[in-house]
């Protein structure tokens, strides 16, 4: 099965599973803050099975996170944020932290640039490989994306 569709039929899961618990109405801050806390607990495992050695635990926990994760970004849309939007913006601002070559681009001191062929994008690491931003930067609005609250 093609990826993306495993991915998609995996979040609509999440869905199913969190629609049958009830976490998906009236959700609160409350609710928000706990789903956060279910995230660092599946990261804290992954790191753990990781730091052991232990592969099967490192995958469990990749794929508990993606449910956590998903279930925060369901809980959103529940209070009214338009996640598919940011999910757009984010990722195609992400891309834009690959200049493309010819465009002039300030390089963070201590990284190094090289380039991607394939897309004949610049890549901006530091020394543990990290993909860095180009001094041409900048984030993604999002603020129009997140629901009025009464005061």
């Amino acid at each position: 099965m093609e990826v993306t569709k495993v991915i998609r039929k995996a979040y609509d899961q999440v869905r199913e599973f969190n629609d049958i618990a009830g976490n998906l109405t009236n959700v609160t801050d409350d609710s928000v803050d706990n789903q956060i806390g279910f995230i660092f607990e599946e990261l804290s495992e992954t790191i753990t099975g990781f730091e052991e050695g232990n592969r099967v635990e490192v995958l469990d926990g990749a794929c508990d996170l993606f449910v956590t994760v998903a279930g925060l970004l369901q809980k959103l849309e529940a209070q009214g944020y338009n996640v598919a939007e940011a999910l757009t913006r984010v990722n195609e601002n992400n891309l834009s932290k690959f200049p493309a070559v010819g465009e002039l681009f300030g390089q963070p001191i201590g990284c190094t640039a090289t380039l991607n062929e394939k897309y004949n994008r610049m890549v901006i690491k530091d020394g543990v490989g990290k993909v860095r931003k180009p001094s041409t930067y900048s984030g993604p609005y999002l603020t129009d994306l997140i629901p009025k609250r009464g005061v």
